[in-house]
């Protein structure tokens, strides 16, 4: 039996090195290369060995004293690939800060994010989406502004810090089954459309205060910690439909201007009654 039980260890450590041995390498200059010439960034099943700067992909123009931008204008597309240094959409000179502006699509599909992922201030005008990555060290959407229809980090997995503090998306926004396993906070995000945070677990704490959304959906997420609401507007419905809340849950001075579904929430005696519930 122990045997058997060895050589299928084997088989499946072979597998799995086959499967990363089958990825090509690439250096982030190649990319940079493709973005300057203003091809399409389309990448698939590679190792990227080193940092990714989006911010150096082409000659940035002022926006005021302190900001210069650079434009991307092509799809950005990867896809099954490891990231093994920082992936970043900004950087400085001085006083001076460089972001990036993305004027399509960007688009990073489980993808395995090694190092730092740092969207701080970037701006996206096409379809943003994340889905079934892993982020294993700390991660940063800050202040980013997404103007699309959806973005969508449907099943991530955050090993390490995720924020997403003060950031604007014009359409909707999705982390179907995500899965953070430290701190998170999503302080004063802005969500025009729905927000779903649908079956996600949160193993640490986490901080939506202040966050403004339409739609939003908290059906069978499971706070194992604390969270907290404080002062969240909510102008559309609010689900907490069989959501389980294992530590303290903050609702003060939460404003819930539509339907607010609690059926099946645990325990029972969350307590709402510092909230204000103003039906339309």
């Amino acid at each position: 039996m122990k045997k058997h039980i060895l050589f299928i260890i084997t088989l499946l450590f072979l597998f799995s090195s086959c499967a990363y041995a089958e990825k090509k390498e690439m250096k982030s200059s190649e990319i940079i290369k493709l973005i300057k010439k203003g091809k399409p960034v389309q990448i698939v099943d590679k190792i990227i060995l080193d940092d990714l700067d989006f911010s150096q992909a082409n000659e940035p123009f002022v926006v005021n004293a302190f900001t210069v931008q650079t434009e991307i204008t092509q799809n950005v597309f990867f896809s099954h690939c490891v990231f093994m240094g920082k992936v970043t959409s900004n950087s400085s000179k001085g006083k001076t800060n460089i972001q990036s502006v993305f004027k399509n699509n960007l688009i990073f599909n489980d993808c395995d994010f090694r190092g730092e992922v740092n969207f701080r201030n970037a701006v996206v005008f096409g379809k943003t989406d994340f889905s079934r990555s892993t982020f294993r060290k700390q991660t940063n959407f800050n202040y980013i502004s997404v103007w699309s229809k959806g973005s969508y980090f449907d099943n991530i997995v955050a090993e390490q810090k995720f924020d997403m503090i003060y950031a604007s998306f014009f359409g909707n926004l999705s982390f179907l089954d995500a899965k953070f396993q430290t701190k998170s906070s999503f302080q004063e995000i802005k969500v025009n459309g729905n927000l779903s945070f649908i079956n996600v677990i949160f193993a640490d704490n986490v901080d939506f205060a202040l966050m403004e959304a339409g739609r939003t959906l908290f059906n069978y997420a499971v706070f194992e910690k604390n969270v907290s609401f404080g002062n969240a507007y909510f102008s559309g419905s609010a689900e907490f439909i069989n959501t389980t809340f294992g530590g303290n849950a903050n609702f003060e001075n939460v404003y819930f201007s539509d339907i607010v579904k609690t059926d099946g929430i645990k325990p029972k005696n969350i307590d709402f009654s510092k909230a204000f519930f103003v039906r339309k």
